[in-house]
Order: C-alpha cells, then sequence, then structure tokens
C-alpha cells in the first residue's frame, strides 16, 4: 500500500507581500501574476493526476479579473484553503479579535466567489500561536497546516528579520513559537489548546514534512536553493521510513518573472529581498520540480489536505 502524500501551495502574490510596495503598473491591478502561476501549476500537476490544495489570501478575489482563473481551478476538483484575508505576516501577534477577522474575512469572500467555505487553515509565513486552535475549532475548521517543525528554525527565523529590515517590527516575526521546531514531523491531531501537540480534541495539524532524524526542510524552496542531488539523499530517507509527504510549494514557483508582462513587477531596492524563485526563469524551475515530483508520485498516493483529514477523523 502506498503512503498518503499531498501538494500544497501558498498563493501568495506580490501585491499580498509586498505591502507598502508599489506592485502595480499605471492603471491598476496586474492579474497576470496569478493567472500564469495558477495556470501553470495545473498544467504541472495534470500528467501526475494530482489535486492540490491552494492556500489562498482573501484579497486576491476581490479583483474581478482574478474570479475566472480561481473558479477554474475549483472546477478541476483542486481545494482552496484559508491564507488569511490580507496575508498577515503578522498574525502570531494580533489580537484574538483581529485573527479572526482575518480567518473569516477570507472565508466570506472565498464562499461568495466560489461557492464553498474553506476548511483549512495555513498562517503566512507559519506565523501562527496557539491561541488562533480555538478560534479554528469554533469556526467549524477540519485542520491547520501551520507548523514547519525543522531544526533551521532560528537560523530562518533570523534570515527572515535579517532580509525584511524594511518592513515592520510586526512583519519581521516568521515561524511562530521556536517550541513548534519540537512538534510532531507528521500528522497528528493537536490538543484542545496547543496546535505543536499530541492530543484527540484538537484539529488535524499537516505539519510542512522535515527531512527524519535530522529535521531539514523538505519543500520546494529548499530543492530550489539545494539543488536535486541533495533532493535525493533527503527523498531516501523519508521514503525507506515510509514517511508521510506533504510537498509545499508557492506560487512564484510557477510563475515567470522574466516575462515582459511581469519582469517589471518584481521588487527592488534597499532592504527589499526577492527571493530566489523570483529570480529563476521558469523553464529552470519547472524541470526541477517536475522531476523531484516524479520520484514522489511513484511511492506516493496524492489526495488534498481536506480529504486526508477526513480519513484522519
Amino acid at each position: 500500500m502506498q503512503v498518503l502524500a499531498a501538494i500544497t501551495s501558498d498563493i501568495d502574490t506580490l501585491n499580498s507581500i509586498y505591502k507598502g510596495y508599489d506592485c502595480r503598473r499605471p492603471g491598476g491591478y496586474t492579474y497576470a501574476e496569478l493567472h500564469m502561476g495558477l495556470e501553470n501549476f495545473s498544467r504541472f500537476l495534470e500528467p501526475f493526476q494530482i489535486k492540490t490544495t491552494l492556500f489562498m489570501v482573501g484579497d486576491d478575489f476581490r479583483h474581478a479579473k482574478n474570479l475566472p482563473y480561481i473558479k477554474a481551478i475549483v472546477g478541476e476538483g483542486h481545494e482552496i484553503a484559508n491564507h488569511t484575508l490580507s496575508h498577515a505576516q503578522s498574525f502570531r501577534v494580533l489580537t484574538p479579535e483581529a485573527k479572526e477577522a482575518e480567518i473569516s474575512g477570507m472565508e466570506e469572500i472565498c464562499l461568495q466567489a466560489t461557492g464553498r467555505r474553506p476548511v483549512g487553515f495555513r498562517s503566512p509565513g507559519w506565523n501562527i500561536s496557539d491561541d488562533a486552535l480555538p478560534i479554528l475549532k469554533r469556526r467549524g475548521y477540519l485542520y491547520d497546516s501551520s507548523i514547519h517543525p525543522t531544526s533551521l528554525m532560528p537560523l530562518l527565523k533570523f534570515l527572515h528579520w535579517w532580509t525584511m529590515s524594511s518592513r515592520s517590527e510586526e512583519d519581521r516575526t516568521t515561524m511562530g513559537r521556536l517550541s513548534y521546531m519540537f512538534s510532531p514531523a507528521q500528522p497528528y491531531r493537536t490538543t484542545d489548546k496547543k496546535l505543536g501537540q499530541r492530543g484527540k480534541n484538537g484539529l488535524v495539524e499537516f505539519p510542512l514534512t522535515v527531512v527524519p532524524i535530522v529535521r531539514l526542510p523538505f519543500f520546494a524552496t529548499f530543492l530550489l536553493a539545494t539543488g536535486l542531488q541533495f533532493f535525493k539523499t533527503c527523498y531516501r530517507l523519508v521514503r525507506v521510513l515510509r514517511w508521510p509527504i506533504q510537498y509545499s510549494f508557492h506560487l512564484s514557483d510557477f510563475v515567470d518573472y522574466l516575462h515582459p508582462e511581469l519582469r517589471d513587477q518584481v521588487p527592488r531596492g534597499r532592504g527589499v529581498y526577492v527571493p530566489q524563485a523570483l529570480r529563476t526563469p521558469l523553464k529552470k524551475k519547472w524541470d526541477l520540480f517536475e522531476r523531484a515530483l516524479g520520484m514522489m508520485a511513484e511511492d506516493y498516493e496524492f489526495d488534498t489536505l481536506e480529504r486526508w483529514a477526513k480519513r484522519i477523523t
């Protein structure tokens, strides 16, 4: 029997990430990024017959030109989950009332656009805290996917703080509480009060997959940074131990930011960090991701997080 796996993606547009930076051409909001990313991601998954979970930002539903592409990918059987209303990077330090507004705001706009209310949540930058758990439970969520239990968390927190020097103090936080690095590394049910602990009465938690024993990150951004050979080494250990996989991408992984329509949209300037996915040609990214997913598809059965959570419950 094949082990379960899921492909997920954070649909973070430049507009949602770089608040305060003018990511617009004269004439208004640029929708080419969302269109290109969703369409390419769908084409990428099609040969593998994989349905994915897309963590989407509510504000991206406000622009009428985006809606046909969002509805099209839902019509293909992919799941839309909640990534907050405004991509609130500082989600962890918001008040409970502000957290609920971010969650409910995305729910409402998604329901209006697609006819479906999300049942899964992921905080931007995995920047969550335990007080979000009762909010999600009360609002009927099946699962959360905001825990990244990597041993590199202290380093990644520092790098985010350093590279985001132009942002507010709150937006320079990331990845939630430091204790989450010791959370279970495979899907589990939380307690009713702690996201990072096993229990019986909480939500299903889908942590981002990490490499067994060493707990190195195991997702697309890390693959792009370290290359295919290192991925193969890590994957051998994942496969041998038959760990379930939740492999995560970002919208930027399937957008060609060298395209004339988007080239001028990439933020530049002092104190602005530009991720590698925005600097790498689409073909190079595609080829790398295709080879990695091809390996996983031989050994794993893929499903959406919603359907996976229902198996656990």
